[in-house]
């Protein structure tokens, strides 16, 4: 009698570890990828970052944020333990700062640099700012790539306004 509980018992719970062990990963999300030019040339170190424009029970969506690389290329596959971001439309913003002249430490990384407020963004000033920014992307499930950015214009030279 004893056995055969136990047996039962043993068998529920192998059925439940291959039941959560084949938990599938999230696939309604979605990744993007691009590249960033400023007047047709790459834009190595830019922060791009975009801001869900859905809202739920009052409170704006997620944020999500990636730094190009030396030929201008961004990518947003993996937030977390997610393998994506949700879908939907996106204000996009996109600074990249220099410490240059601001008496900082020459290791300091670009978060660093943002959070001491010292430091410039040397890309033009309408691109900055989530609320005066016209860049914005819709990203569908799946892969969007190509969703690329030509920034026109000069430097801004200021220190970008923190938005949440």
């Amino acid at each position: 009698m004893f056995a055969r509980r136990g047996l039962i018992q043993a068998a529920w719970f192998a059925g439940l570890v291959v039941v959560v062990g084949c938990a599938k990963p999230n696939t309604n999300l979605a990744t993007v990828s691009g590249v960033v030019t400023q007047n047709g040339a790459p834009v190595n170190g830019a922060k791009v970052t975009l801001y869900s424009t859905a809202q739920a029970e009052g409170q704006g969506g997620g944020i999500y944020s990636a730094l190009t690389d030396s030929s201008g290329k961004y990518l947003i596959a993996t937030v977390g333990k997610e393998n994506g971001i949700p879908p939907g439309m996106y204000k996009v913003t996109i600074v990249k700062l220099d410490a240059a002249g601001a008496n900082l430490p020459k290791d300091f990384d670009a978060g660093q640099m943002e959070a001491s407020g010292a430091a410039k963004n040397v890309l033009p000033k309408d691109y900055e700012n989530q609320n005066t920014t016209k860049l914005s992307v819709t990203l569908d499930v799946g892969k969007n790539e190509g969703k690329n950015f030509d920034l026109t214009g000069a430097a801004s030279g200021s220190t970008p306004s923190k938005t949440p």
